[in-house]
C-alpha cells in the first residue's frame, strides 16, 4: 500500500496489520519505564553497533506508527541502520499499543509526558553521550504516530537535540476533518488500527470513530478533542535542527501539514530542511526514485547535528516529481517562475451514487465538472499549493454539504498527488463564492501536458455524499504555482 525507506517509515499497510512483538530485546535490554500517571511503557534500549567498553554514543528515539509496536530486531530496518551508523537505540510500546493505559493520539498531556519520562531513563544508561546531568545527546526519528510525537517532545522538552518527523502530524482534526469533512477512508483505517491486536483507544477515540463513521460528522466535543490531538501550537517552541520527510501521494498528512511545522520552525531561526517523497500514508502509483535517499539524508542530518561531523545534509528543500526526478531549492517555497491559470464554469449535478477512487488515493471522476489548465509555454515544475476562487448557486436535498477538487494528469489518468480537496457548500438558491487552497502538488509539466481541474460530488477519500440536486458553478479559477527545471 505505501512505499517504505528504510528510515522514513511509510505505514499505510502497518497502521492496521502490526501485531504484537516479542516482549525481549535481541542485543539490547528492556525495561518498563513508569509514566507520570503510573502506566508501566515497555521500553528497549541498544547500545550503537561496535561500541567498546565504558564508550559513549548519542542516542536516538524510534517511534513506531499507529497501531504498531517497538522495533525489537536490530538486524533489521530502521533499528539496524542507526545502531550501525554508530547510534544508541532507544524503542517503545506507546501506552495502547503493546504497553498498558489507552492512546490518546500523541497528545502533550499524555505521550508527551510518557516520552519525556523516557528520556530520564535514557540518560541513566551508561551507553549514553550526556551533554549534562539528565540530559543525553538525543535525537528522535520515526513515521506517522512515530513523527507527531517528535514535534511534541521537541515542544516541551528542550533536551531534544535534532529530529526527522517524517509523514508528521500537528493537529489530528486538521487532517482527519478538514473543513469539517470526515476523511472516512483514512478514518476506517485508522480506527480499525487503532481497536485490532489487542490495542485500546481513549474513550474520546472511540467515539470519534462511531460519529465520523457512522454519521460523517465529529460532535463539537469531539472535534475540539481532536483539536489537541498532536503538537498544535507547541511547534512554536521548537528551535532545534529539524529535516521535516513528507510524502507527495500522502491523503491522510498531506504535503500542506508539513509545510505548516516547516515554516514555523524556520522562521524560529532553526536548521530545518524539508525532502518531499513519494510514499508515505497512501500509494505510489509514479515512479518512486532512488529507495536510498532518505535514509542517507537522515544519516547526514544526525551526523551533522548529534555527532557533530562537518557533513553536507543537501539543499534546504528537494522534492520528487512523478518520473522519480528529485529536484531542489535552498528553500520552500522557491522561486516562482509563473502559474498555471485556469478559468471555466459549468453545471453539475449531486448524487449519494457518485463516487470515484479509493480509501486512500483519489482517482478521475466519470462525473465531474472539469476545466482544462492550459499548458505553459516551457518544461518546468507546478509546485507548491493551488489557490482555487469559485462563485455557485444551487439547490439540494440537504443542501449544507460538500465537493471536492482534483487535478487530473490526463496523459496519465492519474490525479496529481492522489489528492482531492473538499469544498464546503451551501445549496440552497443563494449565490456565494468561495476560495479555498488544494492540497499541495510537484509534477512536471510542460508544452504538452494535459492537465485538468476537477470538481466533483464524490470521492471516496471522504464520506460519502448525502446531499442530491445541482449546482451552476458561474466562475471557477484555479492558480498552480511553477517554478523553473532544476
Amino acid at each position: 500500500m505505501a512505499r517504505r525507506p528504510v528510515l522514513p517509515v511509510a505505514v499505510a499497510g502497518a497502521l492496521v496489520l502490526a501485531g504484537a512483538v516479542p516482549a525481549h530485546a535481541a542485543g539490547g535490554r528492556s525495561a518498563e519505564v513508569t509514566s507520570f500517571d503510573g502506566t508501566k511503557i515497555a521500553t528497549y534500549f541498544f547500545p550503537a553497533a561496535g561500541l567498546k567498553q565504558g564508550a559513549k554514543a548519542p542516542t536516538i528515539l524510534l517511534g513506531h506508527g499507529w497501531g504498531g509496536r517497538a522495533a525489537t530486531d536490530p538486524a533489521k530496518g530502521d533499528l539496524k541502520a542507526f545502531t550501525t551508523a554508530g547510534y544508541n537505540v532507544v524503542t517503545w510500546n506507546a501506552r495502547g499499543f503493546g504497553s498498558p493505559g489507552a492512546a490518546h493520539v500523541d497528545r502533550p498531556e499524555v505521550e508527551g509526558r510518557d516520552v519525556r519520562k523516557i528520556i530520564d531513563w535514557t540518560a541513566k544508561q551508561p551507553e549514553a553521550q550526556l551533554d549534562r546531568k539528565n540530559d543525553p545527546r538525543l535525537g528522535m526519528a520515526g513515521g506517522s504516530y512515530g513523527g507527531g510525537i517528535q514535534l511534541v517532545a521537541a515542544g516541551t522538552d528542550a533536551r531534544v537535540d535534532a529530529i526527522v518527523p517524517t509523514i508528521a502530524f500537528t493537529n489530528v482534526r486538521r487532517s482527519l476533518y478538514p473543513d469539517d469533512v470526515f476523511k472516512a477512508g483514512w478514518g476506517l483505517l485508522l480506527c480499525a488500527g487503532g481497536m485490532l491486536n489487542g490495542n485500546r483507544v481513549a474513550d474520546q477515540v472511540a467515539r470519534g470513530c462511531a460519529e465520523g463513521l457512522l454519521t460523517g460528522t465529529l460532535s463539537d466535543a469531539t472535534a475540539r478533542w481532536f483539536e489537541g490531538a498532536g503538537a498544535g501550537d507547541l511547534v512554536k517552541n521548537i528551535k532545534i535542527p529539524t529535516l521535516v520527510v513528507q510524502g507527495t501521494v500522502d491523503t491522510l498528512f498531506t504535503l500542506r501539514e508539513g509545510i505548516g511545522f516547516y515554516q514555523r520552525i524556520k522562521a524560529n531561526g532553526a536548521p530545518v530542511k524539508m525532502i518531499w517523497f513519494c510514499g508515505g500514508h497512501g500509494e505510489c502509483t509514479t515512479k518512486p526514485g532512488p529507495a536510498d535517499r532518505l535514509t542517507a539524508r537522515t544519516l547526514a542530518w544526525f551526523d551533522r547535528y548529534l555527532k557533530k561531523k562537518n557533513v553536507p545534509t543537501g539543499p534546504g528543500f528537494e522534492y520528487i516529481d512523478q518520473d522519480g526526478v528529485y529536484r531542489s531549492a535552498p528553500a520552500y517555497p522557491p522561486k516562482p517562475t509563473g502559474a498555471l491559470k485556469a478559468k471555466g464554469k459549468g453545471r453539475l449535478t449531486i448524487s449519494p451514487f457518485d463516487s470515484s477512487g479509493s480509501q486512500i488515493a483519489a482517482a478521475p471522476a466519470s462525473h465531474a465538472l472539469d476545466i482544462p489548465i492550459p499548458a505553459p509555454r516551457a518544461p518546468g515544475q507546478a509546485l507548491g499549493v493551488p489557490h482555487l476562487t469559485f462563485t455557485y448557486k444551487g439547490n439540494a436535498f440537504n443542501d449544507r454539504t460538500a465537493l471536492y477538487a482534483q487535478i487530473v494528469d490526463q496523459k496519465t489518468g492519474v490525479v496529481v498527488g492522489n489528492q482531492a480537496t473538499p469544498l464546503p457548500v451551501t445549496l440552497d438558491g443563494e449565490k456565494r463564492t468561495l476560495t479555498r487552497d488544494l492540497e499541495a502538488v510537484s509534477w512536471t509539466v510542460a508544452p504538452g501536458s494535459r492537465l485538468v481541474l476537477q470538481i466533483t460530488d464524490g470521492t471516496a477519500l471522504f464520506t460519502g455524499q448525502k446531499a442530491a440536486g445541482a449546482v451552476d458553478v458561474t466562475g471557477a479559477s484555479l492558480t498552480v504555482p511553477t517554478t523553473g527545471q532544476r
